[in-house]
């Protein structure tokens, strides 16, 4: 939930993003994680209006090159917080490469897990679920999140990602011990209900 005080500010953010202001949007909705980090939606639409924001104006492959070669050492720093506990200083780190490069699978990867570390598990669902949007075949994501769906109980959820996973790498064996657990709780919720 966004405090009553952060309000004014998403909402101006999410006006910004649907009239297609998204450097402004970005700017609001970045105010509104720094005071709440756990403001999920605010989160979401961040990162909907830095995907927009780039497809409009996308860098060369040369300049993404020096670019990811220039924040070299901020990603390293990011990791350090994160092995150090730091984990507020590492979102914020890599909520700030993302919006340098925000189609970046691994550190798309790190900040869910991040936020996964933080307690922040809608936000890392999300994450996923961008990461996912981009590459639909990115195994690591599609088991984070299956596992994700699973814990919180989303079994439909988690029957798609590993039933994907078992498409695209068939005889992946957590794949197939996950789908007979959801298979077996599947059987034991209906012998609950009846």
């Amino acid at each position: 939930a966004i405090p009553s005080d952060l309000q004014p500010y998403f909402d101006k953010g999410i006006q910004a993003y649907t009239q297609g202001s998204y450097e402004y949007a970005v700017d609001l909705l970045s105010f509104v994680l720094k005071s709440s980090p756990d403001a999920t939606e605010a989160r979401r639409y961040l990162r909907l209006a830095i995907q927009k924001q780039f497809s409009q104006h996308p860098p060369s492959q040369l300049s993404q090159l020096g670019l990811t070669l220039a924040t070299m050492p901020i990603r390293w720093w990011a990791i350090v917080s994160q092995w150090q506990g730091n984990v507020r200083s590492a979102i914020d780190l890599y909520e700030w490469l993302l919006s340098l490069t925000p189609r970046s699978p691994t550190l798309l990867m790190r900040l869910a897990a991040t936020l996964i570390r933080t307690g922040l598990e809608d936000g890392a669902l999300q994450t996923y679920e961008e990461l996912l949007a981009i590459n639909p075949s990115h195994l690591g994501a599609l088991r984070k999140l299956g596992r994700l769906a699973m814990k919180r109980g989303n079994d439909p959820q988690a029957r798609q990602c590993f039933e994907r996973v078992l498409q695209l790498h068939p005889g992946d064996l957590e794949a197939q011990q996950s789908l007979r657990n959801l298979d077996a709780l599947g059987t034991i919720k209906r012998g609950f209900s009846a």
